[in-house]
């Protein structure tokens, strides 16, 4: 891949990066994803913690939370008919309409 060249494609390559994140983000199935600070503040509530629980929330449905935030898009290969009622859910929780 090519940097430069799409926004939404860098982007796309710092979601749940371990190398370029700030944050660590645990969700219900006790799988750590990843974030980046500056970018979760200007798409989300900031936070000033490093590391964020999320107790009810599995991580397949945190990731495409995290692609939405992050690109402002879902790739449709990621909704399946397994994840795409929690992801609704989650994406009430996180208040994004949009992603709704």
């Amino acid at each position: 891949m090519t940097r430069g060249y799409s926004l939404e494609q860098d982007l796309r390559f710092l979601i749940n990066n371990p190398k370029y994140s700030d944050i660590e983000i645990l969700c219900e199935d006790e799988k750590k994803l990843y974030g980046c600070r500056v970018i979760l503040a200007a798409r989300s509530e900031k936070s000033y913690e490093t590391q964020i629980f999320f107790p009810k929330i599995n991580s397949t449905e945190m990731e495409i939370v995290l692609e939405y935030i992050y690109t402002g898009s879902v790739k449709e290969e990621s909704l399946t008919k397994d994840n795409i009622i929690e992801t609704f859910y989650v994406a009430d929780y996180f208040q994004l309409l949009n992603l709704q």
